[in-house]
């Protein structure tokens, strides 16, 4: 029976519910069962039905009868509650749902609030970052900063201190001078170094009372910096390379010798030696001797000297392709005669066409005269060669340059005795293996640290110089001369003026030729320069260049100390120097620096840039605009503009017109418009269009017009090098030599610094010299390669990048690597003893380190024949960077080559019995320099202690190479602060070296120094100052320069030699002039003995040639007269000087310069004996002389004038005395303005006359005045020095005061 329960909510009316109250939709509606009861069982359990009608049968009527039931109602009531209670629960729901978007719109708001406020938030940390970094760069700069007033503090108070101490010094020498001379005149040549000193302009009343006469004595021999024309350098005439070098400074003219002598550079500093060889073709039997037997020989011999040797025999070759360059190729030849050192011809009958050109242009019309060697292969060669008696039209003459061989029988005999003439020459005439003496062999050892310079980096800087220099044309540097010199006229400090502009503006080549131009112009300034090649080469490594010009710079002073190897040290130690010399300098330091962004870490090493550069010192540098560092660009900058159409025309014009090349007009116009567009307006572009249209000069115009096309296809130079090169790849190459010019440049791209001609000839074994030769002509005239330094190199940048990017393209390594693992394998072949040369050392470690094979790297840097190499030529820093790169520190580097060394000494003997026991030795030293240098000083002890033991055990223990290692070691328990020990060990090295060479020798100066300064550090001064005084006196009486140290001064030295054994042959004009100038150069070292011997010879020599009254021995017998005046010797000057009076007189006007000097010097003379009645007229002499020649109104009359009054005072002719001082006094006040300081100093003559006239009041009044512009001078003086440097001494400032 069905009951309400049935009606109730069962799980399935969930469903529906649970839709409809959530809103959702998409199930299965399900349907709500009704029981239905049977139709009988509704009227048998009718209770309490009655009244109410029957129901039907029918469903419709059961169903009716069921819902009118009370319990339908009940039902009913149940649902109509149950949907309130639903309605109630929907519109909870939707309360809640309303409640819940209001929270979410809530939710949405703050959530929005606090995106903004994470914005707001990451913008300040933002912020915060930046701000942070802003202050870590600023408190960069700051600590920058902080460094730089560190350095600068530093470096004022040392060079403060040195000034201190120089100014106490002069002081000291002033005390001295004033106590030594008594109140007469002056000696004038020490009254101009007493003024020098610094002693000018002092202020003290007192000084000109006590000491009357040295007021007046000022105006008798003015200082260096006050004299005008009329005044001499020197009482020595100087001549030669040795003109206006100052006696005092031997290093100036050790430097000026290096720098001015053509003859000198080319024979003693060119480290190559050539020789041409010229024979006909029946010959070759004895060239093929020669070269194979002797050659090898004459190489051994150059390279012990660090010398090259080519030998350049060029065949008969007429397989020419293209027969346009058959003239250029006479011109190769004739180049080749011209760059030979030595001519080697074989003659015999019948000669080519080319060894008849050889021998005649060698011979008779070559401009340089060279040394030959001439063979005849029998005596009737000879005869005919020089009787003019052949077919050939060869007629020689016997000069003193030739050698001649007359005949030999066979080819051996005939190239046997070639050698033995080479042999003899290079010994003798070029400076060659020369056999040192024993003293030689204790005083050179060889190392960097001894020496003071490397001449072959400055030779290969000249040599960059000069052919930066070369050019037909301008190119309109007119108008940046101006800013040049305006820059380095500038007041100062100044910082570096950069240079800037594309590649190929022509940077390098503005600069070589304002730097020629103002060497010429400006002599007083001291120039330095540097021109980087390529950014692989020696050149380009900062350190070398610091460390050479430190070098230079040490040249400027007398005993410069020994230039350290350390590159840290050198850097910091650069500015100092440059600071030093520049105020020493009368017109300053000049720094020019070439294309400074190819140096490696050029940022980093050049910092000393960045600092305020001393107030004498002028840098200006040069960098490609692309790729100049943004740092540097702060600086002043000249911008080199682009070609206009004009400069084009004009450049393109002055270099056909220069070589008579005339091109037609069409070609002319595609080329000048052509060359207008952005990218072909460069110098570079145009001079390489012109050269290629030179060296095509004989060609048909059709034909240059086509390669003109093919050239003007190209818009940068990189490209046109490209097509040039394919054009002459076209035209010189024949078939048997297809391919060679790309491989030489495959080799000269991956070399290092370039490549020599003896190492193309050995890598390409079927070149030959013949197409060697044209093609380096070709590919030089053509701008893309160029001989420096004995090395094949490129010439420009874009060439080497055009030349690489042709033979390797942009992305091909593996030709790179093949051509690479030749060069190493051609140079490890000489990794022996005995053969490891410099080229060897430059080359082979940094091509494995380019290769990347460290264990074969680390196997070169340990042959302690190439460590020597790179460490006696100051390449430590290279060393070290070396080992960095194969990560090993110091510490295991140091053990490495002690270790090395001691398997050597295990080899004594081996290789031909060239490791010996002295050798080792020298290792074993070179070691201990090196370590001690890096300031590893535990690691120094060893090799150091075991040198001196194998020298104190294969050698005498007395012996002077045991007291160097006794020095070495001194000098390491020096700078270990064992100072005991160290005394010890200086006081043992002196024994040695007083007993071997006598007590005055520069060995014995040296370890004495060495014991002063040893002194000083331990504050001994009166320890110290004995053996310095003992010191400089030794230095002072020491007969010659130095030997052995530096390589500079050995090579001068044997230049000297030569000039020696020359004096010794017949007499002639010119070896009289050479013994005059030997006298000079003896006299410059204070070896007057040597220098009096000279000047006797020169004259008797001149008197014998040239007869009594020659204008040129007057110069000799002046010289010899000034000679004796130094030594005080007045009565044997006085004749000399009168003698050449009289010469000059009968010769030369009585106004000339040469009379005027002479006159001076003898009326000085004359004072000096106090014979005025001599000296009067020559006073007088000497004032008409000037008058005459620089008019009545010049200060240098008013200087004759005072000298004249002074002689006066001194013979107490005070009437005379006065008007010669107011007529001098009143042209100094018109000419030099009435504040000048030649004004007081006259007064003060004037006043210290009144007051030995006993006129006190007129003396005071005088007196006073003088003091009152004293004083406005030296307050002008101290406002000048406000301006100024720290650094320098007081003579110097002094100097630059009165100049302005």
């Amino acid at each position: 029976m069905g009951t309400v329960g049935s009606f109730l909510r069962s799980n399935d009316d969930d469903d529906i519910l649970d839709l409809k109250i959530r809103g959702r939709s998409g199930g299965v509606i399900k349907h709500i069962p009704i029981e239905m009861k049977p139709r009988g069982k509704l009227g048998l359990g009718r209770v309490g039905s009655v009244g109410r009608k029957p129901k039907g049968g029918s469903l419709r009527s059961a169903l009716s009868i069921d819902l009118e039931n009370p319990e339908t109602e009940r039902i009913k009531r149940e649902f109509e509650m149950y949907r309130l209670d639903k309605e109630n629960d929907i519109a909870n729901w939707q309360k809640k749902e309303k409640k819940l978007e209001q929270e979410n719109k809530r939710m949405r708001s703050e959530l929005l609030a606090l995106q903004k406020t994470c914005t707001k938030l990451r913008n300040e940390r933002d912020m915060a970052l930046q701000a942070e970094q802003r202050a870590i760069a600023r408190a960069a700069s700051f600590e920058c900063d902080r460094d730089k007033v560190q350095r600068r503090f530093k470096i004022y108070r040392e060079t403060a201190e040195y000034e201190l101490q120089n100014v106490l010094r002069d002081r000291r020498n002033l005390e001295n001078k004033m106590t030594k001379y008594s109140p007469g005149c002056e000696d004038g040549d020490t009254t101009s170094r007493f003024l020098v000193d610094g002693t000018l302009g002092n202020n003290n009343p007192g000084d000109w009372w006590s000491e009357p006469s040295l007021g007046s004595t000022v105006q008798l021999h003015q200082p260096t910096y006050l004299r005008g024309p009329e005044f001499a350098h020197t009482m020595m005439e100087l001549e030669g390379p040795f003109t206006n070098v100052n006696k005092d400074d031997w290093s100036s003219a050790l430097a000026n010798m290096s720098q001015s002598g053509q003859l000198l550079t080319e024979q003693a500093i060119n480290k190559v030696k050539r020789i041409y060889i010229s024979a006909p073709q029946h010959m070759f039997p004895e060239i093929t001797v020669f070269d194979k037997e002797y050659v090898p020989m004459l190489r051994l011999l150059c390279q012990k000297e660090g010398k090259t040797l080519v030998v350049v025999y060029l065949q008969q070759d007429n397989q020419i392709p293209d027969k346009r360059y058959i003239p250029r190729f006479q011109q190769a030849r004739q180049k080749q005669l011209d760059m030979a050192s030595l001519l080697v011809a074989f003659v015999g009958n019948p000669l080519d066409r080319e060894n008849i050109f050889d021998i005649k242009y060698a011979l008779t019309e070559s401009t340089s005269v060279k040394p030959a060697v001439i063979a005849f292969k029998d005596a009737n060669d000879k005869r005919m060669c020089f009787s003019g008696d052949n077919s050939d039209g060869l007629k020689l003459k016997e000069e003193s340059n030739m050698h001649i061989i007359s005949e030999y029988t066979s080819p051996q005999e005939g190239a046997e005795m070639v050698y033995a003439a080479l042999d003899k020459i290079l010994k003798s005439e070029h400076g060659v293996a020369r056999e040192k003496t024993e003293e030689d062999e204790h005083t050179e050892n060889g190392l960097c640290g001894g020496a003071l310079w490397d001449i072959n980096y400055d030779f290969e800087q000249m040599e960059a110089l000069c052919y930066a220099f070369r050019s037909s044309c301008e190119l309109g540097f007119e108008k940046y001369y101006e800013k040049l010199n305006s820059h380095i006229s500038a007041a100062g400090p100044y910082p570096p003026l950069l240079v800037m502009g594309p590649s190929g503006c022509g940077r390098s080549l503005l600069l070589s030729k304002w730097v020629q131009q103002l060497r010429e112009r400006n002599p007083n300034y001291l120039v330095l320069y540097h021109f980087v090649g390529k950014p692989s080469s020696v050149s380009a490594d900062p350190i070398l260049m610091i460390r050479r010009l430190s070098s230079q710079l040490m040249q400027q002073i007398n005993n410069p100390p020994v230039l350290t190897s350390d590159s840290s040290r050198l850097i910091e130690d650069f500015p100092r120097w440059l600071e030093k010399i520049s105020s020493k300098s009368p017109g300053g330091t000049i720094l020019v620096l070439d294309s400074i962004d190819r140096f490696e870490q050029a940022e980093v090493h050049l910092k000393w840039l960045l600092d305020p550069l001393p107030v004498d010192a002028r840098v200006i540098v040069s960098a490609e605009e692309n790729t100049c560092p943004q740092v540097w660009r702060s600086w002043p900058t000249l911008l080199l503009d682009s070609f206009s159409v004009k400069n084009i025309k004009e450049l393109f014009c002055t270099e056909l017109s220069t070589n008579d090349v005339i091109v037609s007009n069409e070609n002319e116009r595609k080329i000048l418009s052509h060359c207008g567009t952005m990218e072909t307006c460069t110098p570079l572009y145009v001079m390489i269009i012109a050269a290629y249209v030179i060296s095509c000069g004989g060609e048909k115009e059709n034909d240059l017009s086509d390669d003109i096309d093919n050239l003007l296809s190209t818009s940068t130079c990189e490209l046109l090098y490209i097509q040039i090169i394919h054009l002459l790849q076209s035209s010189l190459e024949a078939p048997e030599n297809e391919g060679m010019i790309k491989l030489i440049l495959k080799y000269l791209c991956v070399s290092r610094n370039g490549i020599e001609e003896n190492e193309l000839m050995s890598l390409i074994p079927d070149l030959t010299w013949t197409f060697l030769v044209r093609i380096f002509d070709i590919l030089s005239s053509l701008l893309i390669i160029k001989y420096q330094a004995g090395l094949i190199t490129f010439a420009h940048e874009a060439a080497m990048t055009g030349v690489y990017d042709l033979c390797f393209g942009k992305d091909d390594g593996e030709q790179v690597t093949d051509i690479r693992q030749e060069l190493i394998d051609y140079h490890s072949q000489f990794l022996v003893p005995g053969c490891v040369s410099c080229r060897v050392a430059d080359e082979l470690p940094w091509l494995l380190r380019q290769a990347g094979d460290k264990d074969t790297l680390k196997h070169c840097i340990l042959n302690l024949c190439i460590f020597q190499r790179l460490y006696e030529r100051g390449r430590s820093a290279e060393l070290l960077a070396y080992w960095q790169y194969l990560g090993v520190d110091k510490n295991d580097m140091a053990a490495a080559y002690f270790t090395a060394t001691k398997k050597t000494e295990e080899g004594i003997g081996q290789y031909n019995g060239l490791i010996t026991l002295p050798l080792i030795a020298d290792m074993y030293e070179t070691l201990g320099r090196f370590l001690k240098d890096m300031v590893l000083l535990n690691q120094a002890l060893p090799p150091l202690q075991r040198a001196l033991e194998i020298r104190e055990t294969a050698m005498d223990p007395d012996h002077p190479v045991v007291a160097r290692s006794l020095h070495q070691l001194a000098g390491l328990h020096a700078q270990w602060g064992k100072y005991t020990t160290a005394e010890a060990l200086f006081r043992q090295a002196l024994e040695i070296y007083e007993s071997a060479f006598g007590f005055e020798h520069n060995l014995v100066a040296r370890e004495v120094e060495s014991l002063a300064n040893l002194y000083q550090k331990q504050n001994k001064h009166d320890l110290a100052e004995p053996l310095r005084k003992r010191a400089i006196s030794i230095k002072k009486r020491i007969k010659s320069v130095k030997t052995g140290q530096n390589n500079a001064a050995d090579k001068l030295q044997r230049r000297t030699l030569h000039l020696e054994e020359l004096a010794l042959g017949p007499e002639s004009p010119d070896l009289a002039r050479t013994l005059n100038e030997l006298g000079v150069l003896y006299y410059l070292q204070n070896d007057w003995e040597t220098s009096e011997s000279f000047f006797k010879r020169s004259i008797e020599m001149r008197e014998n040639l040239l007869g009594k009254d020659h204008l040129d021995l007057a110069q000799s017998l002046n010289n010899l007269a000034a000679l004796y005046n130094d030594k005080k010797i007045f009565d044997k000057a006085e004749p000399l000087y009168e003698r050449a009076l009289q010469i000059r007189l009968k010769h030369l006007s009585p106004d000339s310069a040469g009379v005027s000097g002479i006159v001076r010097h003898l009326s000085m003379l004359y004072r000096k004996q106090n014979k005025f009645d001599k000296a009067e007229p020559l006073y007088k002499q000497a004032v008409d002389i000037r008058e005459k020649s620089f008019g009545a109104n010049h200060p240098s009359v008013a200087t004759a004038l005072v000298n004249l009054a002074v002689l006066y005072s001194q013979q107490n002719k005070y009437s005379d005395a006065e008007p010669a001082y107011e007529r001098a006094l009143k042209i100094y006040e018109e000419s030099l303005g009435p504040h000048h300081a030649r004004v007081a100093e006259t007064l003060r003559n004037l006043a210290v006359m009144k007051y030995e006239q006993k006129d006190f009041e007129t003396a005071a009044k005088l007196y006073k005045r003088s003091t009152e512009i004293k004083e406005n001078e030296a307050t002008y003086t101290s406002k000048v020095l406000s301006r100024r440097s720290s650094s320098g001494d007081t003579n110097t400032t002094i100097k630059n005061i009165l100049q302005t």
